[in-house]
């Protein structure tokens, strides 16, 4: 028996404010490892068009370079909960309950509630 855990369903500002570091408290280790290191191909791709001396094309390619870096940044916001959900399946959780609540904790307690 694993326990219980509380997963939020949708939006999750703490991963948008925290990002990687949520990610890595929350052990989604993978998805952590794939935003660094687009993070770090965007950075090197960056560097790159900065240091090229055709200027039409550094607007055009930082344009998009911006609209990725923010796709980075939302992405966890918006998919983080549904992957923590998923990433608890792999690991042998199952889903016993859902409620709407704003507190994980009131959330674990009356599930136990109901299961006991």
């Amino acid at each position: 028996m694993y326990g219980f855990e509380a997963v939020k369903v949708g939006f999750s500002w703490p991963d948008l404010f925290f990002g990687i570091l949520w990610m890595m408290y929350k052990k989604l280790w993978l998805f952590a490892g794939i935003i660094i290191t687009l993070f770090f191909l965007l950075s090197l791709i960056e560097t790159m068009i900065i240091q090229s001396q055709n200027s039409g094309i550094q607007v055009t390619i930082n344009l998009f370079l911006i609209i990725f870096y923010f796709v980075l940044w939302f992405l966890p916001a918006f998919k983080g909960n549904k992957w923590r959900e998923n990433n608890l399946s792999n690991l042998g959780y199952e889903l016993v309950g859902t409620m709407q609540t704003t507190n994980p904790n009131l959330a674990i307690i009356n599930v136990q509630k109901k299961l006991h």
